[in-house]
């Protein structure tokens, strides 16, 4: 009789730890995945403060330094030379599209050129 409870005993404690070792077990594996992805983007990108959008912009309108704020974030390899980070390369050009808040700052967003100093005191385009 002392077998049977110490057999029953052990199913109602071995169960509960059972489970508890199957989900750490793939709580693991989780942690191992993202663990993984996390060096394959270390690998692929670089990790640095670029400028990013604080409110929607809409085509042809001028970017204002206002309108930026700077945060860390992952750049692919072959993106980075598309990629502003200084805000003065930014501040002046017109969006050559409509741009949404969070969107992360690029060259093929904006317009070639920036408006001069000295036109924008004139408030005309002409120097």
């Amino acid at each position: 009789m002392h077998l049977l409870h110490g057999i029953i005993g052990a199913c109602i404690a071995g169960i509960p730890l059972a489970a508890l070792l199957f989900f750490q077990i793939h709580n693991n594996t989780a942690l191992r995945l993202q663990i993984s992805r996390y060096q394959q983007n270390e690998q692929n990108a670089l990790y640095f403060y670029v400028w990013v959008l604080k409110r929607d912009i809409a085509i042809g309108e001028t970017v204002k330094r206002a309108d930026l704020e700077q945060k860390k974030a992952w750049v692919p390899q072959n993106s980075y030379p598309e990629t502003f980070t200084d805000a003065e390369k930014i501040t002046g050009r017109k969006a050559i599209r409509d741009l949404k808040k969070g969107t992360v700052i690029q060259k093929n967003l904006l317009s070639d050129k920036k408006k001069s100093k000295k036109a924008a005191k004139n408030g005309s385009g002409l120097p």
